[in-house]
């Protein structure tokens, strides 16, 4: 041992909780919370009566105290059960989301003021209820494609203090979403998994997660296809290509006469593109192209 070395210089350390070994499942996490966000935007959007925008947060690791820290005491938590993963998931909602949603629901445009309470009235119950549990089978929906879970309510709390899902010290998974209706009402909606849960489907969090085609709107899309049917392309052909010297074209003078030769097969071409094949004729007494073939190739 060097001088000045001391054996009672040491520190703690969890096996397990270093920097080295930091999740690779994050980064899938992440694109299932993308599709995720898009579907709870759709959920949301007949309550509040607007089109929300939700957006989904990096996917984050954190203690359970550090997480329980940032929620406030009165709170909507609906804790499930995802077979065949260990352990609980927790579902955080904002009170003041669940009233303002009601407020709007029933005519309202959510800026009602809102009394300090600790307690949800029978009406935010069923919507906690029904939002809760439908944010559950959209998850259940979006990990369809890479593990089948079986949901499960296991209770539902309006204090923090009461969800005792795991202990203090425990690692978890967080992936966050925030909500707004306006643009100054923001409210975060949290899906708390174990770390250790997630730790055994770390492999089938790859980045071969299938894209989620549900936000395709067939009737969006049918009208871009129409208007694309309308759009004009310039079209060309080219007669001739002749080769001048840098001294004949600079001797060029009006009444000069260059001799080209016209091939058979002409190109008709479409932006950059030689789209077709064929020849120079008329037709009403207009010139025309007559195609007589069209150009192959993967990018045709």
């Amino acid at each position: 041992m060097g001088q000045g070395t001391k054996m009672d210089d040491v520190q703690t350390y969890a096996f397990g909780r270093g920097d080295s070994q930091a999740p690779i499942m994050l980064p899938g996490l992440d694109r299932l919370g993308e599709k995720l966000g898009r579907r709870m935007r759709a959920l949301i959007e007949p309550i509040a009566g607007v089109r929300p925008h939700v957006v989904a947060q990096d996917t984050r690791v954190l203690d359970f105290a550090a997480w329980t820290a940032e929620v406030p005491a009165f709170c909507s938590l609906s804790i499930y059960r995802l077979l065949p993963l260990k352990g609980q998931m927790l579902l955080r909602m904002d009170a003041a989301m669940i009233s303002t949603m009601v407020d709007c629901f029933y005519g309202g445009i959510g800026n009602r003021p809102l009394p300090t309470r600790g307690e949800f009235t029978p009406t935010e119950d069923r919507l906690i209820a029904r939002l809760s549990d439908s944010i559950a089978t959209r998850l259940v929906e979006t990990w369809a494609d890479i593990l089948p879970l079986e949901q499960g309510l296991v209770l539902r709390e309006s204090a923090v203090g009461y969800a005792a899902a795991a202990q203090p010290g425990d690692q978890m998974v967080l992936q966050r979403f925030t909500v707004s209706i306006t643009r100054e009402q923001e409210w975060p909606i949290d899906l708390v998994f174990p770390l250790s849960a997630l730790r055994g489907v770390e492999a089938l969090m790859g980045s071969n997660i299938p894209a989620d085609e549900e936000h395709l709107d067939p009737v969006w899309q049918a009208r871009i296809a129409r208007r694309m049917r309308d759009i004009r392309m310039p079209a060309r052909t080219v007669l001739a290509r002749p080769n001048l010297s840098l001294a004949e074209l600079m001797q060029l003078k009006v009444g000069d006469v260059i001799p080209v030769t016209i091939g058979r097969s002409l190109p008709l071409i479409v932006g950059n593109r030689i789209v077709a094949h064929g020849t120079i004729g008329e037709q009403d007494g207009r010139a025309a192209f007559q195609i007589e073939k069209l150009a192959q190739g993967p990018d045709q």
